[in-house]
């Protein structure tokens, strides 16, 4: 039998004489599965259980202080307790055996046993009543729960709950904290155990990994237990909420009247450790083959971060918080906007802080460009929850948020009650999809894999709702909205169809690019420092050219730039290119790229030219643009060939390739096979680089030699910043799928773990 020789837990039942049995069962359920060495593998004597009367504040004390005696720096530790929690004079506590004001078991203490021990894996489990959901009283702001002081009795008024409890006992180091549910939500039971212990315990025995086809190892970790008891939560709620409302009241209330049950998690995870074994019957799904950064059994699997940056600033009432999208790190994607924002006088009193949360936050679908809607929930209720708690003590609240993390700063900003939502002072959002991705794009690009993030679906029309009818475009707070023309995965409408024009700005740079400034000119800065300071925003580097090509104002483009077409430089004559281009005006075009002394001949120009037209039909999949692409790639492929331009060639080859399979997967393949060979021949006369083994690496996965495809992905990928590796996951991942419509197996399983990540 496999056992955990170094794992421990603590497991506390709490009822309180409240005859509801819920928790008891819970810590009992939870017990039992962790207990078992056929599923968890940990051995009973690591294990103590204190159930309700054994539950008291000394012997729970006793047993930490057991433990920092007992671990190492190899050992991993897991709390679960199921009880109560509140909030009494200012700090947050969990409720022991018969307490009284001074023997609860506050946060301060708890975290004080915590760092005391010597391993930092660390997993706290809360489930616990918030509002009272499970007592069969109606009074939901207060617990009932008798506190003596000499004659007098008091109540202990829940006016925060376990959320607060996870952030005072957070030491942002690491350890992973989740609780059942939302401070403004109850925690909901049915059947033996309450939905979240349900949830848990499914986890732990690995319910979500069965369906899988190969396993990297044998172990349960702690980000896939958060994700699936995120989601696995909500939905066990909506059941309940189906069943016949005799079955489901508690506390003198049917549950159908409540919104939602999400559990909370800090986000800030700095490590995936294994915490319990996979049961036995898995072992045979554990894959020989060990994909690249992904091979460590019961060392942490540990995130890069950029902890030696220092630019967090903590003195001020003011803060300004940094809020990433799911494609970037919390400290780093700002590039050096809060240094530059330091060294200038007018922010001497504001703070400087990113969110914190860590990309692992959605694994399930790498480090992308989207993540799921589920993971906006989810963050925004850490967010939420940092502005009401670990953020409390500052005046006014700043945020200036890049890409998915402006959705969550709106949805946090829906969350909070008045009087935090009248804290927040600035909302500057970045290339944030706020009106969702058209449903072609999604069901031909991405395979209907982001379907959530539809302009159509639920979740974008449920938040444009929400808002509108929240603000009616008369905000508390001041606001910008800034897109770019250039965003290979933004439209310019999604970023600004849903905010008055007089909010609305545009900014120089590509999706990744742009809040990562040159110098203290650059657009997205002057955006941020002039919307906090009250100054006008001048565009210092968007060309007016580029704005009026995305807004379709091609006439303008043309008045402005072809009189002096000879004096034009590559981007000049791109740019009239297309516009000519929208008037329809072919002849003007060929004859500049036939006689204009910069275009003459020039593969470099047109590949951009049919760069832009690619990227447009990736946003848009216009027939036009298709077509145009493919013609401006193939006038520069016949150019580089008779110029043996072998450089050239195979970059006009290779995205001729993934041209002809992404537009017509049915009847492209003989295409995508003669581009891909030929883009493969002269690759052998080139030098190496990165873009050269990615496209030796594409151009095998067309050709269906995957094991070679992975070898050159794997070289091509080597110490590149995550840009790169997104424009690669790009084109592999959208080829694949539109060659195989295979969304999730092994190959996409390695593109995901080699190139985001």
């Amino acid at each position: 039998m496999r056992t955990l020789e170094n794992a421990y837990a603590l497991i506390i039942g709490v009822d309180n004489e409240q005859k509801t049995d819920i928790f008891l069962k819970d810590a009992r359920a939870f017990y039992n599965v962790l207990s078992d060495k056929q599923l968890c593998g940990y051995k009973k004597e690591n294990i103590t259980l204190l159930l309700d009367k054994d539950a008291t504040s000394e012997n729970i004390v006793c047993a930490l202080d057991n433990y920092i005696k007992k671990m190492d720096s190899n050992s991993s530790f897991l709390l679960f307790y199921s009880g109560h929690g509140g909030y009494y004079e200012g700090r947050s506590y969990l409720l022991p055996y018969l307490a009284s004001s001074t023997n609860l078991v506050f946060g301060k203490d708890l975290r004080e046993k915590l760092s005391k021990m010597k391993s930092k894996r660390i997993f706290i489990l809360f489930d616990c009543c918030h509002s009272g959901g499970f007592f069969e009283d109606n009074k939901d702001d207060i617990i009932i729960q008798a506190v003596s002081n000499s004659t007098q009795t008091q109540s202990v008024i829940q006016a925060s709950n376990l959320e607060g409890m996870a952030q005072e006992i957070d030491d942002e180091q690491g350890m992973v904290i989740m609780a059942s549910s939302q401070s403004n939500e109850r925690s909901w039971a049915r059947g033996t155990c309450s939905i979240f212990t349900e949830s848990l315990i499914e986890a732990f025995k690995a319910e979500n990994l069965k369906q899988k086809h190969f396993l990297v190892d044998e172990y349960v970790r702690t980000v896939e237990t958060a994700n699936y008891v995120f989601e696995r939560t909500p939905k066990k709620f909506m059941e309940l909420k189906k069943m016949d409302n005799e079955n489901i009241v508690k506390g003198g209330e049917q549950i159908i009247r409540e919104k939602m049950q999400m559990p909370y998690a800090n986000l800030q995870m700095s490590s995936d450790f294994a915490i319990c074994y996979i049961p036995e019957e898995l072992k045979s799904k554990i894959s020989t083959k060990k994909f690249p950064k992904a091979n460590q059994k019961t060392e942490d699997i540990v995130l890069k971060s950029n902890n030696t940056q220092t630019w967090e600033r903590n003195e001020g009432n003011n803060l300004l918080l940094f809020l990433h999208g799911f494609s970037g790190e919390s400290k780093d994607t700002f590039g050096n906007i809060p240094t530059m924002l330091q060294s200038d006088s007018n922010f001497d009193g504001w703070a400087m802080k990113p969110l914190g949360y860590s990309p692992i936050v959605q694994p399930k679908l790498g480090k992308d460009i989207w993540g799921a809607i589920l993971d906006v929930d989810k963050i925004a209720g850490y967010l939420k929850t940092s502005i009401q708690c670990k953020f409390k003590d500052y005046d006014r609240i700043a945020i200036v948020a890049h890409s998915l993390g402006g959705l969550v700063a709106q949805k946090t900003i829906l969350f909070l009650d008045d009087d935090n939502r009248n804290r927040i002072s600035h909302l500057i959002m970045f290339g944030t999809p706020s009106n969702g991705i058209s449903p072609e794009v999604l069901t031909k690009q991405w395979n209907k894999k982001y379907s959530e993030m539809s302009n159509e679906g639920n979740f974008i029309t449920s938040l444009r709702t929400e808002w509108k009818e929240t603000f009616n475009d008369k905000y508390p707070f001041k606001l910008k909205i800034a897109a770019s023309s250039e965003d290979e995965y933004v439209s310019v409408d999604s970023c600004h169809k849903p905010f008055d024009k007089k909010y609305c700005e545009f900014v120089d740079g590509k999706h990744l690019m742009m809040v990562k400034p040159k110098d203290d000119k650059d657009d997205a800065y002057l955006l941020i420092l002039n919307t906090l300071t009250g100054s006008k925003f001048f565009n210092q580097y968007t060309n007016k050219e580029e704005i009026n090509l995305t807004l379709g104002k091609y006439d303008t483009v043309v008045n402005e730039l072809l009189p002096k077409k000879d004096d034009l430089d590559k981007r000049g004559l791109t740019q009239l290119i297309f516009a000519l281009e929208g008037l329809e005006r072919k002849d003007e075009v060929y004859d500049i790229l036939n006689n204009h002394p910069i275009a003459q001949s020039n593969t470099d120009l047109m590949g951009i030219i049919g760069g832009r037209h690619k990227r447009d039909y990736l946003k848009t999949y216009s027939y036009k643009s298709s077509k145009l692409s493919h013609e401006y790639y193939s006038k520069a492929l016949q150019i580089s060939v008779e110029n043996e331009v072998y450089s050239q060639i195979y970059y006009h080859a290779i995205n001729l390739a993934f041209l002809s399979i992404v537009t017509d997967p049915e009847t492209g393949k003989s295409e995508m096979k003669k581009y891909a060979n030929q883009a493969l021949e002269a690759t052998q006369h080139c030098d190496d680089n990165i873009w050269k083994y990615a496209t030796v690496a594409e151009a095998n996965m067309y050709l269906g030699n995957l094991e070679t495809s992975k070898e050159f992905y794997i070289k091509a990928s080597e110490n590149i910043p995550i840009r790169e590796k997104l424009s690669m996951h790009t084109n592999a991942y959208a080829g694949y799928v539109a060659l195989t419509n295979k969304e999730d197996d092994e190959f996409t399983q390695f593109l995901k773990a080699q190139l985001l990540s």
